[in-house]
This record gives C-alpha cells, structure tokens and sequence, in this order.
C-alpha cells in the first residue's frame, strides 16, 4: 500500500491502547479510501464512530472505555461506576459504559450512557495511563447517588486505605456541591461523620470485620498489633487486651496448601503459649454472617451486642 505510513500509524495507535481516530488519520494524511483499505486488509477495524483499533491489539475493557471517550471528543471523560472500576473501588461493580461531557456537548454513543454535566472542574479529571478519567474525589462524588450506603462505604474506605482519597479535599468539593441538589451529597456527608475504618486496617476484608464491630456497638479492638514470641514477630489482625483475645480474619485463596496450614497451626500454637485466646472468622463470616461475628465476640469479651 503505498503512501500509507503504517509505522507511524502504529506508532501513535501504540501510545492509545492500539486505538486512532478518524481526525488523526487525516492529520497524518490518510485518506478515507486508504482507511477502507486498510480496514479489507484487516489490519484495523472500527472500535467505536470516528475511532479504529488496531487488528493485531487485543480488545480490553480499558480499550473499550478509551474508544468511547476518544469518539465523545477531546473533552470526554470516564465517569461514575465505569470509573470506579478504573480505580479499582471496592463494593461497586459497572453496569455500563459512562462518560461526562460538557453540557453544551450532545455526543451519542453505540452503547453506554453521557451525563452531560456543569460542575465538572479541571481538577476533577485526571488520566489513569492513557484514560481520561474523574479523580477518585469525583468519582465518589458521582456514585453516591447511585450506590447504596454500604457500597459507598466500602467505596471510601477502600480508597482511603490506598491514599486514593485526601478527606479534607473531598469535604471541600462536597461542600461546593452541597446546594446543587445533586442526589448521595447527603449519603456522603453522612457516611463522612462515621469512623472511618480503613485508618486501622491493611485490607478491604479487615475494614469490612471492623464496620461490623462498629455496627453492632461492641468495644473496638486495637488492630494490626505486633507481638513477638521468643525470636519471632507475629503481626495480629485485632485484639482485645483485657480479654487477651485474638480475632484474625481470612481472605479467598488463602492458607490453603499443606505448608500454609503448618504456619497457621504452629502460630496458633505460639499464641496460645502465650496465654492468648484466638478466635478466626472466614470471608463469608465478614460478608455474609456479620450477626454471627457479632454474637461470637459478644460472648467472648463478655457484652451484649446491638443490631445493627
């Protein structure tokens, strides 16, 4: 094919996910015929209006999402839960492709949804790797209206504990916010009054146990405690002094081989030496069981708990 300058197009394809839009392809002085062409040959194919992607890249969601923003126009950007999945929030799951536009701008996309807005502000975007998208701040902003509360707080509390989220700017983008109506300013504002867990917990599972002892108003145990049993260091997920009680919890995957399983029983072993009481609680017990945790160390610390 002569005349067409297929490093280059790849060159610049590469630094977009494999993707290249119609304008760019005419700023490099490609033809609509030579794209035709280009497109029989099958080396592109159509990603989205106005946008081509590269044959030989993989499709990917993130691909998917950048197509949609690059055919929206230069002012797209990623927004709502679709962001949320690029920032990786807990407790939340996209549904759809979601873009922001200016309000004044009326793009239609193939699938997904606009919200066309007046109160985006430059510094509510930001680009993870190549995708525009709203800042972790923002994104929270728009899905609280969107998510239930306990999604939201999973949400923030994920994000805090990544250091995605600085409070105080989020306090001051939703005071802005505060008289334009927009739906979750008061969900926000509230799940912001609450202790927020993610200050004392290494994951997202350890959050979700310590919003179940808040929930049931049983005494917070001091977490992440370091003791150490002759040579060795041994790192507590909670524990409650008085009681000289250990409440540890475990994820999906792991402590599952045979090696796994000899650590844990000889760290029990060492705990208990050391005149502690150990009490262990599952994913599932966290996620789908918290009256029975909340039972479980009601009777063990001697209290009664509260529903939630």
């Amino acid at each position: 094919m002569a005349g067409i300058d297929h490093a280059a197009i790849a060159a610049r394809a590469a630094q977009q996910l494999g993707l290249i839009t119609a304008d760019q392809l005419d700023e490099m002085g490609i033809t609509r015929r030579q794209v035709q062409t280009l497109q029989r040959s099958g080396l592109v194919r159509r990603a989205a209006a106005g946008v081509w992607a590269m044959a030989a890249v993989p499709t990917s969601a993130d691909q998917r999402l950048l197509a949609a923003t690059m055919a929206a126009g230069t002012d797209a950007t990623i927004s709502h839960l679709a962001a949320a999945w690029v920032w990786g929030f807990d407790g939340v799951k996209p549904t759809q492709i979601e873009i922001s536009v200016p309000r004044e701008r009326n793009p239609r996309l193939a699938v997904g949804k606009v919200h066309r807005v007046t109160d985006l502000l430059p510094v509510d975007v930001t680009h993870r790797g190549p995708l525009p998208v709203t800042t972790p701040a923002r994104t929270m902003l728009d899905i609280a209206g969107v998510v239930d509360p306990r999604a939201l707080e999973e949400s923030l509390d994920g994000a805090r504990r990544r250091g995605q989220i600085y409070v105080p700017f989020l306090r001051w983008r939703l005071a802005a916010l505060r008289r334009s109506g927009r739906p979750g300013v008061a969900a926000l504002e509230a799940l912001l009054g609450l202790e927020l867990t993610s200050d004392r917990a290494e994951s997202w599972l350890e959050s979700a146990f310590l919003r179940v002892i808040r929930d049931f108003w049983l005494p917070p145990p001091r977490v992440q405690v370091v003791t150490t049993s002759g040579r060795r260091r041994i790192r507590l997920d909670a524990f409650y002094d008085d009681q000289r009680l250990v409440a540890e919890v475990a994820g999906h995957g792991t402590h599952s081989s045979r090696r796994e399983r000899q650590r844990d029983a000889e760290r029990r072993a060492r705990l208990t030496a050391m005149g502690l009481r150990v009490v262990d609680f599952t994913h599932e017990d966290v996620t789908q069981r918290p009256t029975y945790i909340a039972t479980t160390l009601g009777e063990l610390l001697g209290v009664e708990p509260f529903a939630a």
